[in-house]
């Protein structure tokens, strides 16, 4: 698995935004599913997510709220493949709670990329390296979609996460000075 270049690099230099790299599967079905429920809307509600559609798709899934527009989230579900990439399962938590192990630089990056799918009002891909969240090596490959409750303002994210994570190595919180190590 490698990162293509990046057209527009993230506040991580080793995370890319809306690259051209193939598409995994699950991330690909996630696009299709979103884009089917947007219609001609600009983005689909929450209410048209339905899980029994994609029953498959579950594990890869996460939903979250945004607070405050968008200057912390809520994760209100996480999939079963996303959850061993935390220290405990995030469901419930502030986004910066959940992340607050992996240091402020990663916990910011993440807030300000979920709040870009909110403020563009389009899908975002994220490509990159699971150095930044202290656990290697890991990949990540991510789809974040905006959903609206009154199909103009964005106030969720339907996101879909494929790993790539050797099991050897279990999670171990970041060096203590926060540094964002090269993956």
């Amino acid at each position: 698995w490698r990162m293509t270049q990046s057209p527009t690099q993230s506040p991580l230099s080793n995370v890319e935004i809306d690259g051209h790299a193939a598409w995994p599967a699950v991330l690909s079905s996630v696009r299709e599913y979103w884009m089917n429920k947007r219609g001609a809307r600009l983005m689909p509600g929450r209410d048209d997510v339905r899980p029994t559609e994609i029953k498959k798709l579950l594990p890869h899934i996460l939903l979250a709220d945004a607070i405050d527009g968008g200057t912390d989230f809520r994760y209100r579900l996480v999939g079963t493949q996303i959850t061993p990439f935390f220290p405990a399962n995030p469901s419930g938590q502030l986004m910066s709670e959940a992340l607050a192990p992996f240091g402020d630089a990663t916990t910011q990056a993440t807030i300000t990329s979920y709040r870009g799918v909110l403020a563009r009002r389009v899908p975002m891909r994220l490509t990159g390296a699971g150095s930044i969240y202290g656990q290697e090596p890991k990949h990540f490959d991510a789809y974040l979609a905006p959903l609206s409750s009154d199909g103009e303002t964005a106030n969720m994210i339907l996101g879909a996460f494929v790993f790539v994570w050797d099991s050897q190595h279990p999670f171990r919180a970041p060096p203590s000075d926060n540094a964002i190590r090269p993956a």
